[in-house]
């Protein structure tokens, strides 16, 4: 018996140690038996004991990247002939007879039916000595330097067809394939393919239950030999999922793939499945973002051909390529967030984010979180550092709706950061800058806001550069069969049903109407239409309820709508006179809302009969 140690690669002359005479102390530092110069290697990273007759023992010392015996991480373990044993870059094998050939590794690492491995003493040895070692190790280095070179690619098919000529560069492989899996049914895609120049064998094909089996394990496989080929397969793994295969082939009469081979198309496939994950989301994105925009672009059209709109898109084409602050004024429903994004489709912003708050809508506690984000435990629930608008917006436009119902507090922050253009987060104290544009938007009088000590007068003046305020709707009347048809056809598509046009009735009705929620109450009316009417053309029966009450007079068939709402005026003054004039009382006699009593009072024109009543 001839227990020893043989220096496979990466450790340092001589290249063989007898194990016995004592523990066989493995390590980094030059007082170890075996010194092996390697920066992953502990200073004294293992040992190799006699503990019996003919017994030999491998027992790591706590090293910090451990200690492999056939490709599997261990503590301890009695080594057997023909073992091969893994610190840091280094391998050896333990051999105990006096032979000098290798038997392959045991089955608990990957099956191999490669041919035995032999000892550097014979001129044609498997083994490696050290220098070709040395020699593999640049080889592979340089692989992946290249590797790294590809991963910036911007396009999926070129990305794989440059990674499987690389890796077939170091793995001698006659065919190769990247396999993707579908994310929806993960049923496996057109797989992008190579093969070696001067091969003749037909294309590569794919076996789908290696495909399923590296998929499912995530493991790499290696000499799966069949009657015709060697195969290497190992799967690409991403942060999310894994995404699917490399699967290489070659002739069953050519030699089989290694254990080494397997290790860098392991490798690689982790850094190639990080980058085609991120490709396939950056995909995703743009489509996305272009379906969003062609949205948006439909939503900051500003339609109209009266002199009023006009001169709303004359102000947009001057203002939007400036970098100044914008106050938009109007009535609620005029379009002032269309505005604001037509504003930033026209600017030179237009490729960064536009982002809108609603001021009005979202609690003050809550509305500084959404401006300025926090950090993490700044506050109970704060789990996480959470980025507010003022930093996601970046370069490109905060749209702040409703900033009249800012609260006092919050406003002087506001303020702050459009003076000195930079931010903290909340619990945070580390100044952020702010490189965007903010568009403001208000349906309230500020300047009576101001001298009620409701607005501060500092802030309207920075936000209150360039200023527009938008008509309401019915000072534009003239606009509105080209909105109505608009907003017709547009929720004709959504609803998949045909839409021929308005009808006469129905159109008299829209133009003599007051408009009182301007734009945002045309669309919704019309959108009714669309989702209540039975025929192709939108008729006044399809319209709501409120226009019909306030404008029956204006239909030629106004007999039947007359009649209706002169029964509604009776039943509505009945109730009342039953009530003593209470709305509340009189709602709950009807067996109706008191909201839309009121909404009956207000459309009926009951107030003003009440009135010349008394």
């Amino acid at each position: 018996m001839n227990p020893r140690l043989v220096a496979l690669s990466g450790a340092s002359d001589p290249v063989t140690w007898a194990a016995q005479g004592g523990p066989l102390v493995l390590g980094r530092d030059s007082s170890n038996q075996v010194e092996v110069r390697d920066t992953a290697v502990s200073r004294q990273h293992c040992a190799i004991t006699e503990i019996s007759a003919g017994i030999f023992e491998l027992a790591d010392l706590q090293s910090h990247h451990g200690t492999f015996v056939n490709g599997a991480k261990i503590t301890r373990k009695i080594l057997q002939h023909g073992d091969r044993i893994r610190v840091g870059d280094s391998e050896f094998a333990f051999l105990t007879g006096a032979q000098e050939a290798l038997s392959p590794p045991p089955a608990s690492g990957p099956q191999s039916t490669s041919a035995e491995w032999k000892t550097n003493s014979e001129d044609d040895s498997g083994l490696l000595s050290s220098a070709s070692g040395i020699m593999r190790m640049a080889r592979d280095l340089t692989a992946f330097f290249k590797v790294t070179k590809v991963i910036v690619s911007r396009d999926t098919a070129a990305l794989q067809q440059e990674l499987l000529a690389l890796i077939g560069e170091v793995i001698p492989a006659t065919q190769a394939a990247i396999v993707l899996l579908s994310s929806a049914q993960e049923e496996p895609a057109k797989p992008c393919t190579w093969k070696r120049e001067g091969v003749s064998e037909p294309d590569i094909l794919v076996r789908e239950d290696l495909v399923r089996k590296v998929t499912w394990e995530r493991c790499t496989i290696y000499n799966e030999t069949t009657s015709s080929e060697h195969v290497l397969c190992a799967p690409l793994v991403g942060v999310e999922r894994t995404l699917g295969v490399i699967y290489l082939s070659s002739p069953a009469a050519g030699p089989a793939f290694g254990e080494d081979h397997a290790c860098f198309l392991s490798a690689v496939s982790r850094i190639a499945a990080i980058t085609l994950e991120n490709l396939a989301r950056l995909d995703s994105l743009r489509d996305e973002n272009q379906r969003l925009r062609a949205d948006v672009g439909a939503e900051t059209e500003l339609l109209g051909e009266s002199r009023a709109m006009r001169r709303v898109r004359g102000f947009v084409a001057r203002v939007a390529p400036s970098d100044s602050n914008v106050l938009i004024r109007g009535e609620s429903g005029t379009g002032k967030e269309i505005v604001a994004r037509a504003i930033h489709t026209g600017s030179p912003r237009s490729a960064q984010p536009f982002l809108a708050i609603n001021c009005a809508a979202i609690p003050e506690t809550l509305l500084e979180t959404e401006l300025f984000g926090h950090e993490k435990g700044a506050f109970t629930g704060a789990i996480a550092v959470k980025k507010g608008k003022l930093e996601a917006t970046g370069e490109g436009t905060l749209f702040l709706d409703e900033v009249g119902d800012m609260a006092p507090l919050l406003q002087s922050k506001v303020l702050r950061v459009l003076q000195q253009r930079e931010f903290e987060r909340i619990g945070g104290n580390r100044l952020l800058p702010f490189n965007g544009r903010v568009l403001a938007a208000t349906n309230k009088n500020l300047e009576q806001a101001i001298k009620a000590g409701e607005f501060r007068q500092d802030l309207y003046y920075r936000l209150n550069v360039v200023s527009i305020t938008l008509p309401p709707l019915r000072e534009h009347r003239d606009d509105i069969p080209g909105l109505a048809l608009h907003f017709a056809n547009k929720y004709a598509a959504k609803c998949t049903r045909s839409f021929t046009g308005i009808a006469a009735d129905a159109r008299s009705l829209l133009m003599q109407y007051s408009w009182p929620g301007n734009i945002r109450e045309l669309e919704n009316a019309i959108e009714h239409a669309i989702v209540m009417g039975l025929t192709d053309e939108i008729l006044p029966d399809d319209l709501p309820t409120a226009l019909l009450e306030e404008q029956s007079s204006a239909l030629s068939s106004r007999r039947y709508h007359d009649t209706l709402n002169h029964t509604k005026k009776q039943l509505v003054l009945t109730a009342l006179g039953e009530a003593e004039g209470s709305p509340v009382e009189a709602a709950r006699l009807l067996g109706i809302h008191p909201k839309y009593l009121h909404r009956l009072i207000r459309n009926l024109n009951l107030k003003s009969e009440g009135k010349r009543s008394e």
